[in-house]
């Protein structure tokens, strides 16, 4: 009957050598992702009030044909660096 516990001692020290660093693998791995969400909802807040604030200066702002991004680089020749953070160049990403 030794075999038996001798066997149940390897199984147990295989099992505690993987399973400890795969739990603490898959809990760095939950925290992380956790962390990223907040982030990314931090970021899509703070772009949206910049969005508005950058707006609500633009001249531009409200053009639909062409695009009021488009209508400011066509008259100045190159894209603004505002108009990279404003909302209506993230909804057409186009050029």
């Amino acid at each position: 009957m030794e075999w038996l516990a001798d066997t149940a001692v390897m199984i147990g020290m295989f099992l505690l050598r993987l399973g400890v660093p795969l739990a603490v693998t898959l809990v760095i791995a939950w925290a992380l992702k956790r962390l990223d969400a907040r982030w990314r909802r931090e970021a899509e807040l703070r772009l949206a009030s910049l969005g508005r604030a950058i707006a609500a200066q633009c001249q531009y702002a409200g053009q639909t044909n062409p695009v009021c991004w488009v209508a400011r680089r066509q008259v100045e020749g190159s894209l603004a660096a505002e108009c990279r953070s404003c909302s209506q160049f993230a909804l057409r990403k186009v050029a």
